[in-house]
């Protein structure tokens, strides 16, 4: 057998082997008995000893004559089949070097080839021609071969001119894209073509192109010259490919240019680990074997850093890559010397499935544990079996076909099939099957050839559609009523309309799915798992006719009704298909189909798509975490194609329905913004500013920038999170996203005077960037307006300074810190208990006044004395590590670190009294959940808002005192993070005047959540109420912490006018977590069933409820406010408005 090896003399040395042609006569009994005593298969032809070796049962073969007519050197010699010495001898695979001297014979992987005979020897000697495998016939079942050797001394016959394939240069090759594999057939198609092109094959096997007149699969010529010349030239160039010589001699590696794997940039362990066992491994079998080694043997998990019975995703991802590139034929594969049916492939199949039907299934590994499955081999009864794929040696002995019909089948088919199996064996079959389907043959032979095609592509999961779902139909699967679902998918496929073919599709997935859901282990579920994968490939390609028809017919003739039946179709079959989150394709195509029948509205709409296209871009992100670090390093270590291993994430992406959903949402989008007319920009704070243009990934790359800072400039912001802090040095800035307005970061905007404008998408940004590139780094000037309007130009203004710095802001003197108990929130006051604290104590008094416009909940303070009596003891070591920040805090890493170090400080100086902690649970009825909110003495003041820096800590168990200890102390804490520290500092604030009082209120789980402004912020209209909703707790409007919009919304305080401007595309609503100890967990939204997003009169009712009890606010407060608020029963005939928190709104100067 070949151990595809090229036979440099280093690597003979290495593992002691001699060539044939080194043997002496007399020395070839001792080299047998030496190869025989360590295991060693080596079956051989040597010319100069006039020996053929072989291992067998009955011990060694060897003194035969080879040449025709000569004599028989032992008895034991076995006969051909006509009974004359050896004349069927079949070709070794032992890959020794082309010998050059005249008349000798060149090796290759398949065996010998007829070189041009020597002018010199006598005509009547013919050197032999070899074709196929070196071993024998049939193997028994422990994989020994039996003793039959035959040795066919005819001319092979002159190859089909599909076998001609032709030779590109290196050039040409490197410029070859390489596409996408279609499927493993193609694939492996797809890269023996573009190999053999580029002169060697990848992987043993490959004889069927071999030109045996002279020329090698790889192109290289048989004669010693040429092919040892090739041999100089790829060592040369170190490609690590075999030499030339007969078919399959291109597949073998040169161990002597393996890739160094430790010396690969960015392969971790695990890679490591796969690409060192795929250098050690040859054949198909033994790289199955190593990997699902990993889940059944410790040593090798161990070895790996492979936890078996749950690994990481990332682990899982490496070998999903190396399967690829494995079934692709992209990884080299020789056979290995040793005789295995296919029946071992299967079983191993079996095992990894197995082992990966007991890995625990989560979001983050599901598509990739599927995208394994079907890079096995199959494992049905047929192929499990001690001698499967049987078909094909009775197909090579029938007598209606021509000899050399017979002997390719049996040589380069049936004997490679049946001792090393490998997916290049398809691709061998399949053109055997081409040449018998258009060649003068017998039609039973053709049936019979058809029958094993179809049994071959099962085996290497090839297998056609309407073949998975005839077999599934014949076996009563999934269920017994599936065969009138199939039956009528099939109709539909051949005779019905797309719409129809979709529908039809996804009434048997259905089926597969739930069978999929409660199965065992076994060749039933992977037969029905692979038809689903076969179902997702054709769902592929109807959403591809839907997408082209959408494209071809425009925004402005977009059949709506089949575009939203189209998507719906979409979303199902990626989610079934693990590619998305199901919750959230659930839920979106749950709106859809909620649309359907009904008039459109277009807000609705364009959340809908918003949130689609998110879902598209969240697929494509996924897939480069999933594969990107790891695909290139791992491809190279494999000696994978540089090109293919670049674009499979690309390939990913493109040949999942999820690409194709992507294009029906590009369509929908067109459609939206033609029908709204409206501009892509959302103004934060409309106005005109000038300074520099200058981009940046987000705003912490603001502060490294290496910038004057004595400069104003305006930023290109890729990126941005909602809660940060602006440099004062920053006049204006252009978002690449979507933004809360009322996001803490869309506050701080206002209150520093930041023209600030964010847009719908990246189109949108990309269309503004591209067009002032050239004047990235010049003076511009940035004007928004409140419509939404952007322009952004060149300017000869020169770059506002940087205003001077604001007086220090001096906080209150009248803080009264005597009091340390827990006071009753109707009596807090803000020299006391903080300005949120009191401004609770005033709603309170307003709520009552106004029962039929809102209410507030109840609570009690822990006032500023509390704090400062827990770090009375440890105040002056305070007092040193507050001026040590100030002082060495110079850069963002330096600040982080010193912040947590004095945070640190107050959790483990800063005790809370267990007396202070009963009264603030006795202040409580019941076992409610309480809001545990900052109320600092530098927070919700008249010039300075604070908003967002400090803590809230929601969703605390009254009940458990530990867990209120913790709370009251996380909010102390929250002082020192980063951002209040350097707000602090920036205000010209002292650290140790700050000091924190704390509102607990009791919680108020709502339906939704709002933050309104009294006056408009946008457009300055003091008669205009701004409303900002999301479904859910309000910390989603105000950290910005998701991507989408909330619901915005405008009542007009002088007519009651409600004006919508956006329906909300949140994803997921922040909810109370149920579990112990957690504070709020994300809950996909379906707004199919939230009333507030369908229902356009009850959303009007609603808002202009929120606006009333805002303005009530307003005029009892006596100043415009920023209010937080809650809506409670909002499924209800009454849903119920409560209010939680208000602070005078902070806005720049005019």
């Amino acid at each position: 057998g070949s151990c595809s090896l090229p036979f440099h003399p280093s690597i003979t040395g290495m593992f002691g082997l001699k060539l044939p042609s080194q043997l002496k006569k007399g020395a070839a009994e001792e080299e047998h008995e030496r190869k025989k005593e360590t295991g060693e298969l080596s079956t051989w032809v040597d010319r100069d000893a006039n020996l053929a070796w072989k291992k067998n049962r009955g011990g060694p073969v060897w003194g035969v004559n080879s040449k025709p007519g000569g004599s028989q050197a032992n008895p034991t010699t076995p006969r051909g089949e006509n009974g004359n010495n050896n004349n069927n001898l079949k070709a070794p695979q032992e890959n020794p070097p082309t010998n050059q001297g005249k008349g000798k014979v060149a090796w290759g992987g398949a065996g010998l080839v007829k070189p041009t005979p020597a002018k010199e020897e006598p005509k009547a000697v013919v050197e032999p021609t070899f074709q196929g495998s070196a071993w024998a016939d049939e193997v028994d079942e422990d994989g020994v071969a039996l003793e039959k050797l035959t040795l066919d001394t005819k001319a092979a016959p002159a190859p089909t001119k599909q076998a001609d394939a032709p030779i590109s240069t290196p050039e040409e090759k490197q410029s070859e894209p390489l596409p996408a594999p279609r499927n493993s057939l193609d694939g492996a198609r797809d890269n023996i073509n573009r190999r053999r092109s580029d002169g060697g094959s990848r992987f043993g096997g490959d004889r069927y192109h071999a030109n045996l007149e002279g020329k090698g699969a790889d192109g290289a010529h048989a004669s010693g010259d040429v092919a040892e010349h090739r041999r100089e030239e790829e060592e040369r160039l170190g490609e690590g490919r075999g030499g030339g010589g007969g078919g399959g001699g291109g597949g073998s590696v040169d161990m002597g240019h393996a890739v160094n794997v430790e010396s690969v940039a960015g392969l971790d362990k695990f890679g490591q680990y796969i690409a060192k066992k795929n250098q050690e491994h040859g054949s198909w079998r033994q790289k199955l074997e190593f990997v699902r080694n990993l889940f059944y043997e410790q040593n090798a998990a161990s070895e790996a850093g492979f936890e078996m019975k749950n690994p990481s995703t990332d682990n899982l991802a490496c070998i999903a890559i190396y399967l690829h590139f494995l079934g692709t034929n992209q990884i080299e594969c020789f056979e290995d010397g040793r005789h295995y049916r296919p029946n071992h492939h299967s079983n191993l199949a079996s095992d990894i499935d197995k082992a990966l039907d007991g890995v625990p299934l989560a979001p983050s590994n599901a598509y990739v544990i599927r995208k394994i499955r079907p890079l096995l081999p199959s494992y049905s009864s047929a192929y499990t079996a001690s001698v499967p794929l049987t078909r094909i040696r009775d197909i090579a002995h029938r007598s209606d076909i021509p000899k050399d019909m017979k002997d390719d089948i049996k040589h380069n088919l049936q004997n490679k099939l049946h001792r090393c199996a490998g997916p290049e064996d398809l691709v061998t079959a399949e053109r055997i099957w081409n040449k018998a389907e258009h060649g003068d043959y017998s039609g039973a032979f053709k049936e019979q050839m058809r029958i094993f095609m179809v049994e071959l592509k099962e085996f290497f999961n090839a297998a056609g559609l309407e073949d998975r779902l005839h077999e599934l139909k014949g076996r009563s699967l999934p269920s017994a009523g599936s065969a009138s679902l199939i039956d009528a998918f099939l109709e539909k496929k051949w005779h019905g309309m797309t719409g129809d073919k979709l529908e039809a599709l996804l009434h048997v997935r259905r089926e597969c799915n739930s069978f999929l859901d409660s199965a065992p282990h076994g060749e039933d579920k992977q037969r029905v798992r692979l038809t689903d994968v076969a179902l997702e490939q054709y769902a592929f390609v109807l959403l591809a006719e839907a997408a082209k028809y959408f494209e071809d017919s425009g925004p402005s003739a977009l059949d709506t009704t089949f575009a939203l039946k189209a998507t719906a179709a979409a979303l199902e079959n990626a989610k079934m298909s693990m590619s998305v989150d199901a919750k959230e394709a659930e839920a979106l195509e749950a709106e859809a189909l909620s649309m359907e029948g009904k008039p459109l509205d277009l807000l609705r709409l364009k959340a809908w798509v918003d949130r689609c296209t998110r879902l598209c871009t969240n697929f494509s992100d996924a897939m480069q975490k999933l594969f990107l670090a790891y695909v290139v390093p791992l491809g190279q270590a494999l000696g994978v194609d540089g090109h293919s291993a670049s674009v499979f994430v690309e390939a990913e992406v493109r040949a999942s329905v999820v690409f194709q959903l992507s294009r029906i949402m590009t369509c929908w989008t067109k459609y939206v913004k033609k029908e709204l007319n409206a501009p892509p920009w959302t103004a934060l704070y409309p106005g005109k500013a000038h300074g520099k243009l200058i981009e940046f990934d987000n705003i912490a790359a603001i502060l490294n920038a290496p910038h004057s800072k004595e400069e104003s400039i305006i930023a290109l912001l890729r990126s941005a999170e909602g809660d940060e802090d602006i440099p004062d040095f920053v006049s204006g800035i252009v978002l690449a996203h979507e933004l809360p307005l009322l996001s803490h970061l869309g506050v701080r905007a206002r209150q520093q005077g930041v023209v600030f404008t964010c847009s719908d998408g990246a189109e949108a940004y990309n269309g503004i960037r591209n067009g002032i590139a050239s004047s990235i780094g010049s003076t511009v000037e940035l004007e928004v307006s409140a419509s939404g309007q952007v322009a952004l130009k060149q300017s000869s203004v020169a770059a506002k300074k940087t205003q001077q710095a604001s007086a220090p802001v001096v906080l209150s003197s009248n803080m009264d810190t005597s009091k340390t108990n827990v006071v009753p929130n109707d009596q807090a006051s803000e020299a006391v208990c903080g300005a949120k604290a009191s401004a609770a104590a005033e709603i309170l008094t307003i709520a009552d006044k106004n029962q039929q416009l809102f209410k507030a909940p109840p609570g009690c303070v822990l006032p500023f004395g509390a704090m400062l009596a827990s770090a009375k003891s440890s105040l002056p070591e305070y007092s040193k590590l507050a001026s040590d920040f100030d002082a060495a805090a110079t850069s963002g890493d330096v600040a982080d670190q010193l912040a947590a170090k004095i945070r640190s400080f107050i959790q483990d100086k800063w005790t809370i009294p267990p007396n202070v902690v009963s009264s603030i649970q006795g202040a409580f009825d019941g076992n409610v959940r309480v809001m545990v909110r900052s109320s600092a003495n530098c927070e919700d003041l008249q010039k300075i808002s604070g908003a967002g820096l400090y803590d809230s800590i929601a969703n605390v168990p009254i009940q458990d005192a530990a867990a209120v200890g913790k709370a009251v102390s996380r909010v102390w804490q929250s002082l020192w993070t980063k951002r209040a520290a350097l707000s602090r500092r920036a205000a010209g604030m002292k650290h140790e005047d700050a000091a924190m009082g704390i509102l607990i209120q009791q919680m108020v789980a709502g339906d939704l959540s709002f933050i309104a402004f009294s006056n408009n912020p946008i457009t300055r209209d003091p008669n205009q109420v701004y409303v900002e909703l999301c479904v859910g707790m309000g910390e989603t409007l105000a950290s910005a912490g998701q991507s989408g919009t909330p619901y915005r919304i405008s009542f007009d305080r002088t007519t009651n006018e409600v004006s919508v401007l956006a329906l909300s595309s949140f994803s997921s609503a922040l909810v109370p977590a149920k579990e112990d100890g957690a504070e709020l967990s994300a809950q996909t939204i379906d707004y199919s069933k939230v009333p507030f997003h369908t229902d356009g009169d009850y959303r009007k009712k609603l808002v202009a409820r929120i606006g009333a009890a805002v303005v009530a606010l307003e005029k009892a407060r006596g100043s415009p406010q920023d209010v937080e608020g809650v809506i409670s029963d909002s499924n209800g005939p009454e849903p119920q408005v409560h209010i939680v928190q208000a602070r005078p709104m902070v806005l720049a100067d005019e």
